[in-house]
């Protein structure tokens, strides 16, 4: 578990000056600098998804392993990422590794259990959370449960009746059903005939996810990720008690245990009422992409603001899980959805960061990387760009063709204008303002206009005042009192004076 600090992580450029976080900072363009960080123990945090294969390698074999993620842990937590999300990392058939064949094991081409446990150990020795994901909708057809079952169910040699009753089976054909080789039997597979689903109204079944959930947090594991929730039952309701489930194996075990839930199928609504009664920390807010990009397309506070608070709304005081792009958008990486403009992107994680909840970064959006085929789930699983001489590239077989919009990390780091800088910073002042992350909005009425909004937020006896300016343009706001302690611009600097802020287009500020 992470312990509360404050420490100071360094400056990016070696003219800023370091500040406390009631200090002030005009903090843009060629000036960056970060506050003191104010860590809570509590689950909310910064987190980053990784695709292990496609981050980094290093054995030298082409494909990216746990070793190399360890490797990586302080480039994550200098950015102000507090938490990791392995995609995962368990024995699989497929590149995704969403068909899982052996639910106690890490997959070799990614290393060993050791490998793993070192991650862990390392990971919280620099206040890193680490989160997998748990795939407990279907298996892989080629899991020896599976097999067992379809030989029972088949009358072949080597079946076993236990297992049959850890599927769900049909004597006549239906929708989302596969026969079975060699009789006529099918079996459920909702997402496709190599992933058959598990029968989760089954004790024997439940047993088992009860194991494998002890299992990993033994090993350290601080949560999961839960693949697929809307699909387990095929309701909202027999979905959500079966997050309740986990959700109660999960803190048996670690009371402290963060899941996060898969679930894009039904509404903002349908999750609060009934999801989030299940117990869970959180679920995904997919809405909340889309309603960033059109808040920054159409400089519109009016939709940021609704965004905001519906996003908060929806998770029902409980944790809100706000983002921009993951591996199961299919309409591309955020870079894509803005149009690879590089003030759009930077201002668009802005945006992002003055949602309360949890955000969750894809790996190399922090870089601008973008997906070739934006519908194609292989680009967008393409290799993390460490430098731009793309050296310890990997990408998973078929290959994906890459195509790198903006400078490598090596590179980036070096500019303090970059995408990463600015990603930097957002996540610095996540850190820095336990409102930030945590706190209530309340708007100040006396800031009007489409394209500028001002929220105080509040969390215990912080608060702070938040000021946008989502116009192409420089704008002017009265009235804001307090003291300028962050400023977060794509470009130029933010002036304060008399309780008038000057601010540059695309452009924050955080007063305190």
């Amino acid at each position: 578990m992470k312990k509360k600090i404050l420490t100071v992580i360094g400056t990016i450029c070696a003219a800023a000056t370091m500040l406390s976080s009631v200090a002030g900072l005009s903090a843009c363009n060629n000036e960056v600098g970060l506050l003191d960080e104010n860590i809570i123990d509590d689950n909310y945090d910064n987190y980053y998804e990784i695709f292990v294969y496609s981050y980094c390698d290093s054995d030298g074999d082409g494909i990216g392993d746990l070793n190399g993620v360890t490797q990586k842990l302080d480039y994550i937590r200098d950015l102000g990422y507090t938490g990791i999300w392995l995609m995962p990392i368990m024995p699989s058939a497929s590149y995704h590794g969403y068909d899982v064949t052996d639910y106690k094991a890490v997959n070799t081409s990614f290393g060993t259990m050791e490998d793993y446990e070192n991650l862990v150990e390392v990971a919280h020795e620099k206040d890193i959370k680490v989160i997998i994901d748990l795939v407990v909708n279907h298996t892989s057809s080629d899991h020896p449960w599976f097999q067992a079952a379809v030989k029972s169910k088949l009358n072949q040699a080597g079946g076993n009746s236990i297992y049959a009753d850890y599927y769900n089976w049909s004597t006549t054909q239906q929708d989302k059903y596969t026969k079975c080789n060699g009789g006529n039997v099918w079996y459920e597979s909702q997402f496709s005939s190599s992933m058959p689903d598990l029968n989760l109204s089954s004790q024997k079944v439940r047993d088992e996810i009860d194991d494998i959930i002890g299992f990993w947090l033994e090993k350290g594991t601080d949560g999961f990720r839960l693949d697929g929730c809307y699909y387990y039952c095929g309701t909202n309701e027999d979905s959500a008690e079966v997050c309740k489930f986990i959700n109660d194996c999960a803190v048996k075990y670690n009371e402290d245990a963060y899941i996060v839930g898969e679930c894009w199928g039904p509404s903002r609504a349908a999750i609060k009422d009934e999801y989030y009664q299940s117990g869970c920390d959180s679920f995904f807010d997919f809405s909340s992409s889309g309603e960033i990009r059109n808040s920054v397309n159409g400089s519109n506070s009016a939709t940021l603001w609704t965004s905001m608070k519906n996003s908060l709304n929806m998770s029902d005081g409980n944790i809100s899980a706000p983002f921009l792009s993951n591996h199961d958008n299919g309409v591309g990486r955020i870079a894509n959805r803005m149009s690879r403009n590089e003030e759009k992107i930077k201002f668009a994680y802005g945006l992002l960061s003055m949602y309360t909840g949890n955000t969750f970064t894809y790996y190399g959006d922090e870089i601008g990387m973008t997906a070739k085929n934006a519908s194609s789930d292989l680009d967008l699983r393409v290799g993390m760009l460490w430098d731009n001489a793309k050296t310890n590239l990997t990408t998973p077989p078929p290959y994906a063709e890459t195509d790198y919009a903006f400078d490598g990390v090596e590179e980036q780091l070096k500019n303090p204008n970059s995408i990463l800088n600015y990603y930097k910073l957002c996540n610095n002042a996540r850190n820095a303002f336990p409102a930030l992350m945590r706190g209530s909005y309340d708007r100040i009425s006396s800031v009007v206009g489409m394209d500028v909004i001002a929220f105080k937020k509040t969390y215990k006896d912080q608060t702070i005042t938040v000021v946008v300016n989502l116009a192409t343009k420089e704008n002017k706001v009265e009235g804001i009192e307090g003291t300028l302690a962050q400023s977060i611009c794509v470009s130029g600097k933010i002036g304060y004076s008399g309780n008038t802020l000057t601010m540059p287009k695309y452009s924050i500020a955080i007063l305190t």
